[in-house]
């Protein structure tokens, strides 16, 4: 099995990555298979700014892939890394936006059971919010598989999480990610956004890879780490860095699973 590891950004990688390396190489098996090798990947790979490069996490095949910001770069990058790769399955980890703090608080980890594209469709027949409406639109992202997709697609992480060979925490958060173009800039746009499709996250990859995954019958994993509550653009309320953190401690959690060690 060869897995993709995605993220938008390097320094997302490099902070997913920092997780294992920062795990002691005598963690018992018990304790943590996938953490047992904290040198299984290559310290000295250098992480491309985007693009892929082929990789071994916790004694699996995998290929790192940086896609850039956004669904654009986003389906481009996955998709030429299908491409020219032998991928058996996707996981994409990364930052995100919170809808709801309660539910989703700074910090925590929060896993898709849907993707939204929510500006796709028909727009401005509501002027008062200027969502696209996919009632009745009659071009379909994709149609195959059982699936029709306009711009919502159904997730089963723990599905995902069991076909691809690794752990998702007991009591894993999980919820509807919207993948968005232009990231929410009040708390008013964000109410509309979360009251209109049931949201949780707010991102601006996760469907794009998503959709890449399903034309392929690949299995797909997402899981973020919020870092802001979706429409604060106050930076000082943010909590990156300990958002960061958190990829490197859900990576090492996702590889103590039932892997090849």
């Amino acid at each position: 099995m060869t897995l993709a590891l995605t993220t938008a950004t390097a320094a997302e990688m490099r902070a997913a990555l920092g997780g294992l390396a920062a795990t002691p190489a005598g963690t018992p098996d018990s304790a943590a298979r996938g953490q047992a090798c904290a040198a299984a990947w290559d310290q000295s790979l250098e992480v491309p700014d985007r693009g892929a490069v082929r990789a071994r996490l916790g004694g699996r095949e995998a290929v790192l892939v940086v896609t850039g910001v956004g669904p654009l770069n986003a389906a481009l990058e996955m998709g030429a890394a299908l491409s020219r790769h032998e991928i058996t399955g996707v996981v994409n980890l990364g930052l995100a936006g919170s809808y709801d703090l309660e539910k989703a608080p700074l910090g925590s980890c929060v896993a898709a059971e849907s993707e939204v594209f929510p500006e796709y469709g028909v727009t401005g027949l509501d002027p008062t919010d200027c969502l696209a409406d996919d009632t009745g639109f009659p071009f379909p992202q994709w149609e195959g598989r059982g699936q029709r997709v306009v711009r919502r697609i159904g997730l089963d992480p723990v599905a995902a999480a069991w076909s691809l060979e690794l752990m998702l925490p007991s009591g894993q958060r999980m919820g509807t990610a919207l993948t968005v173009a232009g990231v929410t800039g009040s708390r008013d746009r964000a109410r509309i956004l979360a009251g209109r499709f049931d949201a949780l996250t707010e991102s601006m990859e996760g469907f794009a890879i998503a959709l890449a995954c399903a034309t392929r019958g690949l299995p797909f994993l997402e899981v973020r780490t919020i870092s802001n509550a979706v429409g604060e653009r106050d930076r000082d309320k943010w909590k990156l860095k300990q958002a960061l953190q958190g990829l490197g401690a859900m990576l090492a959690k996702l590889l103590s699973g039932p892997g090849p060690l």
